[in-house]
């Protein structure tokens, strides 16, 4: 890739001038078209607490996208990658080994480096991000680093599952039953049940997924005439999860939330569909020895303790979460045993927060308090080495016996004893046996004042973090700590009641940590730094036609240092994974978002993002000049357009047609591995309902996700050839997670 002719400073202008553009031209010609509806129907106003208190969507100082809980559940928004699709400049999808994959503006990283936070009801999830939530009010995309109130590990911004809270006044429910191709079976339910006539109430919640996927092991035959008895369906999935929560007043001040969740998965892992070019032809084989599989289970707690004092909240949070898994990968990604991987995990994770939250009416509203994080994992993992034999005759067994010696190759067997000519030794060797302590301790503030039509907001987190990590195959230990000070501006000008211009600047971070690899026999601990960023953004957001339309754009500038990237390799003998800070990045975008209520039937909303970014100059990697090139996960180009349609059929009352269409594109960006990329292409995705509606009461729908039937992959890199070089590829092949193809379902939901 060529380098950007234009200058910084000329590609900041450009920004400005297309912001323009898109502000004096496209804005007026939509709400031009807009005016000539008769309909005077108001989009209905969102709260969020992107600051930790609840505020309009429109008047925070920076980019905030709500998907509320009837676009869940209409469109059926259940993966990461259902909501990466929804909002522009957000790449999100599953890992292969099932942990997010995500970026925000560029910010953050495909693999093991993230960048980004989760959180359910403001608990950070560390160790299950993937899981299914579920009975949810809203989801929430904070845009740029929220590291002033969240703290490290939100460099790129946070992705907030916001869960419905018990109801004290009104006994109710909902089921929900979906079934369609592959085999799909998804089944759900939420209870809200009063406890009494003392305001405290519980909810239930609870799911059950089995899908069968549509990635395919064929099962071929090995280079000894014989073949494995694998499933078929090596994609195939089955979850369950539950979460009750209870909540109600201790005292005339003081009120309760509590809730206790479990995940259980059975799901594959590290399904890479292996190809030997850069041509990405999209097959869905996936032809292993074994079928890789990932089994994860999760138990996490939570209580919230408010004290309503005057003018003033106290608010305690207390998390614990306990996540048992374990990752089998076949890294060979053929039919033959040659090396697999194996990575059972244990993750605990304790936090507590008390903060303190304002309350009174007044031009000046503030929060501050403390936060404590200590996460402690156990890693055990190990490489399988299927080793080789050689027989009386001179024949060799075993798939490393095939390699030396291809003519007179006798078997592969999975340790078990054939022959005594074909007994294969299964040689176990050390991958990652390490223990790992992370903690966090810092103290938070933030503070708006407001005055005529102007809000200065400030901002300040002082945070402490530690790494200590231990090799267990060597002994050898060691820790690395720092403190971070992250501050945060914002200028809010009112324009009217209903629209405000701002500018917010911000600081980030991502702590730094240990990779555990082993080079030439030796085991060895090998740190790497924090990353930090400081991002720029100006932006505009408002209410337009009397309320019938909310628009936002926004245009930000990022310092990214000391990016985080991690790479693989076989290096003499052995697998090396890990992550280095590869250098300092800059980039700018824009963004736009508008939502129109054109009639009582229609409403339709559009959204756009586009990225730039490059490596500075002198960013080496590998011996690779990567200066002026586009860092790895960092999408070009995305936007998504959307249709909802609800109307009564004829006459009839409480009987509604319902429709939607949501079109998402998505832009190419590099993948891994960041000195040797592959462009992953951008694509285009169509997803449909069409139904019947009761009322308030029942919907039943017809779904197709991937209309088009769509080739495309969700994350792709250049990876090692652990097959070495039988069958092609060379050193390296591509990877890649393949995307869902079109799937045709209906479901039915019924609320009591």
């Amino acid at each position: 890739m060529t380098k950007n002719p234009l200058t910084v400073r000329g590609r900041i202008w450009l920004s400005y001038l297309v912001w323009f553009l898109m502000t004096t031209l496209l804005l007026p010609a939509v709400v031009h078209a807009a005016e000539s509806g008769a309909n005077q129907n108001v989009i209905e106003e969102i709260f969020v607490t992107a600051r930790k208190r609840q505020e309009s969507l429109l008047e925070i100082p920076e980019s905030v996208v709500a998907i509320s809980s009837e676009a869940i559940e209409r469109q059926n928004l259940k993966g990461l990658e259902d909501i990466g699709f929804t909002v522009p400049n957000l790449n999100l999808s599953m890992r292969a080994d099932g942990y997010p994959n995500v970026s925000i503006r560029g910010v953050g990283s495909f693999g093991n480096t993230q960048g980004v936070g989760f959180y359910l009801d403001d608990v950070q999830v560390f160790s299950d991000a993937s899981s299914r939530f579920g009975d949810l009010e809203r989801i929430e995309v904070l845009k740029g680093p929220q590291g002033t109130i969240y703290g490290g590990s939100n460099i790129g911004g946070a992705i907030k599952f916001v869960s419905a809270r018990p109801d004290p006044d009104e006994f109710f429910g909902r089921v929900k039953a979906r079934a369609g191709e592959q085999s799909l079976v998804d089944l759900e339910a939420s209870l809200n049940v009063p406890l009494g006539d003392d305001g405290w109430a519980m909810r239930l919640f609870g799911f059950s997924v089995e899908d069968d996927g549509y990635l395919k092991n064929p099962n071929t035959t090995r280079l000894n005439g014989l073949t494995t008895n694998n499933s078929s369906d090596v994609g195939k999935v089955e979850e369950w999860g539950a979460r009750v929560s209870i909540a109600g007043p201790l005292s005339d001040r003081l009120t309760a939330y509590a809730s206790l969740r479990f995940n259980d998965l059975d799901g594959p892992n590290n399904t890479w569909v292996r190809e030997l070019d850069d041509s990405l032809d999209h097959p869905n084989i996936v032809a292993t020895s074994t079928n890789p599989r990932h089994d994860r289970e999760t138990t996490a707690g939570m209580l919230e303790l408010t004290l309503e004092l005057d003018n003033m909240d106290v608010i305690s949070l207390t998390s614990f979460t306990d996540t048992e898994t374990n990752r089998y990968s076949d890294l060979d990604i053929r039919e033959e045993f040659m090396l697999d991987l194996e990575r059972p995990e244990d993750m605990e994770v304790f936090t507590q927060e008390l903060r303190f939250t304002s309350t009174g009416e007044g031009p000046l509203q503030w929060l501050g308090g403390v936060y404590y994080s200590k996460f402690k994992e156990k890693m055990r993992s190990e490489l399988i080495w299927f080793d080789a034999r050689e027989d009386v005759d001179g024949n060799f067994s075993g798939l490393l016996g095939c390699a030396l010696d291809m003519p007179t190759c006798s078997g592969v067997v999975t340790g078990e004893v054939v022959t005594a000519a074909q007994e294969m030794d299964i040689v176990r060797t050390p991958f990652e046996l390490r223990n790992r302590d992370k903690s966090h301790l810092a103290a938070f503030a933030n503070a708006t004042y407001s005055w005529d039509d102007w809000e200065v907001g400030l901002g300040l987190r002082v945070d402490r973090w530690k790494n200590e990590s231990e090799n267990l195959d060597t002994g050898i230990s060691s820790s690395q700590d720092d403190t971070e000070i992250l501050p945060r501006f914002s200028l809010t000008r009112r324009l009217n009641e209903e629209a405000i211009v701002y500018l917010t600047i911000a600081l980030g971070y991502e702590p730094g940590g240990f990779n555990l690899a082993n080079f030439e026999g030796v085991s060895d601990l090998f740190g790497f730094d924090p990353e930090e960023v400081t991002s720029y953004e100006i932006g505009w957001k408002g209410r337009l036609l009397d309320g019938r339309m909310t628009a936002s754009l926004a245009a930000f500038f990022i310092d990214y240092e000391d990016r985080q990237i991690e790479f693989q390799a076989e290096v003499s003998g052995s697998v090396i994974e890990g992550i280095i800070n590869a250098g300092d990045s800059e980039q700018f975008g824009l963004e736009g978002e508008l939502v129109l209520q054109v009639n009582e039937s229609l409403t339709l909303s559009a959204a756009a993002g586009w990225v730039d970014a490059e490596w500075n100059s002198g960013t080496v990697i590998a011996g690779v000049d990567l200066g002026g090139k586009t860092p790895p996960g960092v999408q070009d180009f995305n936007w998504n357009i959307a249709a909802d349609f609800r109307r009564p059929i004829g006459q009839r009352q409480g009987l509604d047609f319902i429709a939607g269409v949501q079109i998402s594109h998505s832009g190419e960006y590099e993948g891994l591995q960041a000195f040797d990329p592959i462009t992953n292409p951008d694509f285009t995705l169509v997803n449909a309902q069409i139904g019947l509606a009761g009322g308030e009461t029942w919907e039943l729908t017809l779904n197709v996700e991937n209309l088009t039937d769509e080739d495309y992959y969700v994350d792709v890199q250049h990876f090692p050839n652990f097959f070495f070089g039988l069958g092609g590829g060379g050193d390296n092949i591509v990877i890649g997670t393949l995307g869902q193809p079109r799937l045709v379902s209906a479901s039915f939901n019924y609320h009591f």
